[in-house]
This record gives C-alpha cells, sequence and structure tokens, in this order.
C-alpha cells in the first residue's frame, strides 16, 4: 500500500475544509432553487403584509391586466373632514348649515369622519377620496355638511401640496378623487377642479383615452395615476371625469330621517347596532347584485355610519359631558364608525369572500380608516384581489 505523501494530505485536507464550509453554507441560507421557490412571486405581495403606501405596486402581479373599477381598494369618506375643530366655522353654502348653526360642536361630533390627513389616508391604502370643498371668507375649505376644516389651497396649511407630492412619489399608485364644492351664488364652482388639474399635470387621467373599465396596467403606464371626478358637474373638459360615471348601486344608507323618525328612534333607545344593521343590509344587497348598466362604472361601497338618528342620543352626551370621554362627546361620528368597522372585517374575511361579493368589489368607502389595529380593515380589503378568479 503506497503511503500518502505530505502534499497528497495537503489537498485532501483543503478539499475537507471546503466541503464543510459548503455544508455549513447550505444549512445556514438553504440551497438555491429551494430558496427561490420560497421567495413570493414578483408583484404578489402578501395583503397581510403589503407597505399599505405602495400596496398596488407592490401587488401588480395581481392587478396589471384587471379592469380598475374590478378592483377592490379602500377609500375614504367625508375625507377632508378630519380637520374640523371642535368649535368649527359653518360653510353657509353648505346642506346642513340651517340645523348646524343650533349647535356647531355637535354639529362638528357627526361631521368628522376621519382622524388624519389627506397623505395619512393614502399612506394607510386609502386609493379614492370623497373631497368636498366650500368656498367661504374668499377661501375654500374642507367641509362635511356644514361644519368646515382646514384651508386646502393655501401655501403655508393647505393640504392640496402635499397631495400633490404624494402623488408624484408614488407613480404605481392609482387615486381616484371625488371633487364637490360648495359655493354662493357669483362664486366659481369650477375652481378646485381647475387648480387641482394645474396641480397633479401629467398625472391626470384623460377619459377620452381610458375609462372605469380601463386596466390598471394602461393607467400606469400612461403615467397617468389620478382621477379626478367632478362629482358637481361644473366641468366639461376630457380630465374631468363625469360624475355619472360613479355608482353607489344602492349602498349609501339613507340620511335626513324626519323629526318623528329621530324621536321614534330615541324613545326606542336607538342602540348603534341598528344603524349597523342598515349599513350592512344595504351593502350586501349592493354586492350580491349583478351590475347592469353600471359595469362600466365605478363602484363606491358606501360602509359607513349614518349618524343621523343618532342625534338626541349624542345631546345628551353632551349635557352629560364630564362623564363621557372626548373620544365619544367630541367625535361621535368616528365613535359609532369604529363599532362598524370590526364587522366589516367579519364580513369581508367571511360572506363577502364569497364569489359574487368578492367579483363585485371595487371601491370599499370607510368612516375613520386610519384607525384600525395594524390596518386590518384596508387589508381585508385588498386581499379580495388575491382570491382565486379574481387574480389578472
Amino acid at each position: 500500500m503506497r503511503r500518502a505523501t505530505h502534499g497528497t494530505r495537503s489537498r485532501r485536507s483543503a478539499a475537507g475544509l471546503v466541503a464543510l464550509v459548503l455544508a455549513v453554507a447550505t444549512l445556514l441560507i438553504g440551497s438555491g432553487p429551494a430558496q427561490a421557490a420560497q421567495a413570493a412571486p414578483t408583484g404578489r405581495a402578501a395583503a397581510a403584509t403589503v407597505d399599505l403606501s405602495r400596496w398596488m405596486g407592490e401587488m401588480r402581479g395581481y392587478l396589471d391586466g384587471r379592469p380598475l373599477n374590478r378592483i377592490a381598494m379602500p377609500g375614504s369618506h367625508d375625507s377632508g373632514s378630519w380637520s374640523i375643530p371642535a368649535d368649527p366655522g359653518l360653510c353657509t353654502s353648505g346642506w346642513s348649515y340651517d340645523a348646524a348653526k343650533l349647535d356647531p360642536r355637535l354639529a362638528a361630533s357627526i361631521s368628522r369622519a376621519q382622524s388624519g390627513s389627506l397623505t395619512e389616508q393614502l399612506d394607510q391604502g386609502a386609493r379614492y377620496l370623497d373631497l368636498r370643498l366650500c368656498y367661504e371668507g374668499g377661501q375654500w375649505r374642507t367641509f362635511h355638511g356644514a361644519p368646515m376644516g382646514g384651508l386646502f389651497f393655501d401655501d403655508a396649511t393647505g393640504e392640496a401640496a402635499s397631495v400633490g407630492r404624494w402623488i408624484d412619489a408614488h407613480p404605481s399608485e392609482v387615486v381616484i378623487i371625488s371633487v364637490s364644492a360648495a359655493a354662493p351664488a357669483g362664486a366659481d364652482a369650477t375652481e378646485p377642479l381647475n387648480r387641482l388639474h394645474a396641480l397633479f399635470g401629467s398625472r391626470v387621467a384623460d377619459r377620452t383615452e381610458l375609462s372605469p373599465a380601463s386596466a390598471y396596467g394602461d393607467f400606469v403606464r400612461a403615467g397617468e395615476n389620478v382621477v379626478l371626478v367632478d362629482a358637481s358637474a361644473t366641468v366639461d373638459r376630457p380630465w374631468a371625469w363625469h360624475a355619472n360615471g360613479v355608482s353607489d348601486r344602492g349602498s349609501y344608507p339613507a340620511g335626513n330621517p324626519s323629526w318623528w323618525d329621530i324621536l321614534k328612534s330615541f324613545f326606542n333607545g336607538s342602540p348603534p347596532q341598528q344603524v349597523y344593521d342598515q349599513t350592512l343590509s344595504l351593502n350586501q344587497a349592493a354586492l350580491d347584485r349583478e351590475p347592469g348598466p353600471d359595469a362600466g362604472r365605478f363602484f363606491v361601497l358606501s360602509s359607513i355610519v349614518q349618524p343621523d338618528v343618532q342625534i338626541p342620543q349624542l345631546f345628551l352626551i353632551r349635557l352629560l359631558a364630564p362623564f363621557f370621554p372626548a373620544a365619544v362627546r367630541d367625535n361621535y361620528l368616528m365613535h359609532l364608525a369604529n363599532g362598524l368597522n370590526s364587522q366589516l372585517v367579519t364580513k369581508l374575511r367571511t360572506d363577502w369572500r364569497a364569489p359574487g361579493p368578492a367579483g363585485h368589489m371595487n371601491i370599499v368607502t370607510i368612516d375613520d380608516l386610519g384607525h384600525r389595529p395594524q390596518g386590518d380593515l384596508q387589508r381585508a380589503v385588498i386581499d379580495i384581489n388575491t382570491l382565486p378568479g379574481r387574480a389578472a
């Protein structure tokens, strides 16, 4: 038997060391093919972990070829109302001005529907903004009903510029902004839309080239990731999308109850669950209904609170103010919304994942969108896009 030389032993030792290093590396990081098999496909991030500020881009594998009006997306209801103060100024052109002037603080409590700014709502996943603006005292302010919030176009404090910067920084996120304007006779009600168009520039989608049924990817490739909806029908330009291109399919809870209905509700106790049941019932009916002539429109499912019949309860709460926390007394609409939103999460994770409701879902507008733990409500909406049969 031939004796091993010193050189042979050295080569064997080196080979053994290399094999040992490779074996340890394999244990620590896994083999290349196995690692690749476990990685999520590009553009198919999980709704549970996706960055809500960029969820469309990170989930483009599900969305690219899907019509924009068949993508399930969170939206915020009365988006600009977050800045309404406790003792607000009132919009004299607002539909609820006559009632609100009797008690502006009570009106503010049932008008403030969001707790975060517009860019915070966008960061929290909203891709539909319900923007209502009032012209009062020579300036445009956000408002809801009558109570007014902050200046919108002001260079120092206005939100318009910050929304514009957000849009520029997120080219993969398509945002639909419904703009309605309340203004006294003689004021230029077209000004908000025209100023927003000038602000967003080439980012604004042209309705003669794209439509609600155009694919998400078509908007992104065109570099047009803003849809401006003229909810007040004030501007007839290709970049101003018509209000009749949006439908709630009967999901919006009825407002303006009679005083008799309010009194009857008060003496019956009017538990909040009655308010929630009205919304959930209307939502279910709208989701079950075939779109028919609405198939070519955006569908806004109004998953919101209608607080009008709760006004007497709020009045009593305000009389007994020391016994109620500010979260209830001064933010009554959002207090009610938090009760509804937890039930919406359950619906989105169960009944509304069925083929019919899931297949019809588009924009889901929410009160107090940013107040959910880990964005569970927004994520439940977004996750609908990953269901079998929904992915592009």
